[in-house]
């Protein structure tokens, strides 16, 4: 726990002193000493030249070892997917994204994803890869190991999607879905974020997911398969889900619903994609922009139900659908949310757009892996270190 502690303090502060840590963490000084001695035997940790502190005084300053180790990202959408490499603070190398073609089956994408990644990690013959994290589209079964269902595509129920990776990448694998990763991205990087906070991501894509952080840590369920509110019913006459329910809350406001809807409405016939009716809001055409505001209108009742389930301090909502036009989006949930809760109860809860226009579940999948090797150190360093074997990539 102490390690634990002290490397997530490393990692926020970037640079600092041993005093510092003990300081920040309430350890005593010769156990601060203690623990980074052993970072510094392990190369996770280096010194790196001197701080200046009150009175003129000079200390040491360390930091963690941004140059020497990586973790793998990887997070797979419906309709693309991004690969990267990634410091142990959570900062890319580079990441690569790729887009999936209509009617690809699981097992080909799935194949495209592991060249990707060998392909990027070959670019990086100096980086040792510590551990990979996986942000998949959910129901993901923790259990087996194993992408439940996802919309649209086939297949993903068949692959033992961890046990392939462990496998050929030769490096311990973690995986969470979509909205886990964001939001535990959103909770490393949000300087509004607090130490007890109840924090909820709610991924606006090409399916509704939410992540849930409970005092910095993700609530998961018995299955790892919480916050699947994309697969909450909002009407019980509608149509029937994939995942065999009927009238989810996804079916009326993802992505894919919204490209879909606005060609029925323009008699387009699949011509437009989503860069296409992206354009057409931003100019104000009339049909694509009541449709969007009819998504984010659906999306406040998926809202409104997060906040009565779990009373969170903060809601914050991003990816895709959320960037389009972000200003209108927020604006028109939160008005629509108070038409629908109790005052009192959204008194308490901010709702704020992601700050991420970048892909933060490629970052969450870097810092699910992260979190492993902070929570579990000796793994991966010291004499009880599992060998690894990444020269297997240079094959």
């Amino acid at each position: 726990m102490n390690r634990t502690l002290l490397l997530s303090l490393l990692r926020r502060e970037k640079v600092c002193a041993r005093t510092t840590l003990a300081e920040h963490s309430g350890l005593q000084q010769a156990t601060v000493t203690h623990i980074i001695n052993d970072f510094i035997s392990w190369n996770l940790v280096k010194e790196i030249g001197f701080l200046t502190g009150m009175k003129g005084r000079r200390s040491i300053a360390i930091s963690l070892n941004t140059d020497d180790f990586a973790v793998a990202g990887i997070r797979i959408a419906r309709q693309n997917f991004s690969v990267g490499l990634f410091n142990l603070r959570g900062e890319a190398f580079l990441i690569k994204r790729v887009s999936i073609l209509p009617g690809q089956k699981a097992r080909e994408i799935m194949d495209m994803v592991i060249r990707e990644m060998d392909a990027l990690i070959v670019k990086f013959p100096h980086l040792r890869i510590l551990a990979l994290g996986a942000a998949i589209p959910g129901p993901y079964n923790s259990v087996k190991g194993r992408i439940s269902i996802v919309t649209n595509v086939e297949g993903w129920d068949k692959i033992a999607l961890k046990d392939e990776l462990a496998e050929h990448f030769k490096v311990p694998v973690t995986i969470e879905e979509h909205a886990n990763a964001a939001a535990l991205a959103q909770f490393w990087y949000n300087a509004d974020t607090q130490a007890n906070d109840v924090l909820v991501y709610i991924a606006f894509a090409q399916g509704v997911g939410a992540g849930i952080v409970n005092k910095g840590l993700l609530l998961k369920g018995a299955t790892g398969s919480a916050g699947e509110i994309g697969h909450t019913t909002i009407d019980i006459h509608g149509p029937r889900c994939s995942c065999g329910n009927y009238g989810c809350l996804e079916l009326y406001c993802s992505s894919i619903t919204f490209v879909r809807k606005v060609n029925e409405a323009m008699g387009k016939k699949d011509e437009l994609n989503f860069h296409d009716v992206v354009l057409l809001v931003k100019e104000k055409n009339p049909i694509a922009l009541n449709l969007y505001l009819e998504m984010c209108d659906y999306l406040s009742i998926g809202v409104v139900n997060v906040i009565n389930s779990f009373n969170p301090q903060l809601i914050i909502i991003g990816d895709e659908m959320a960037h389009v036009e972000p200003k209108l989006m927020l604006e028109r949930v939160i008005s629509k949310v108070k038409e629908r809760i109790v005052p009192q109860t959204l008194e308490n809860t901010k709702i704020q757009l992601s700050a991420y226009k970048q892909d933060s579940m490629v970052y969450g999948a870097a810092i699910i892996a992260i979190n492993n090797i902070f929570e579990n150190p000796t793994l991966y360093f010291g004499d009880g270190a599992v060998p690894r074997q990444n020269d297997l990539f240079l094959l």
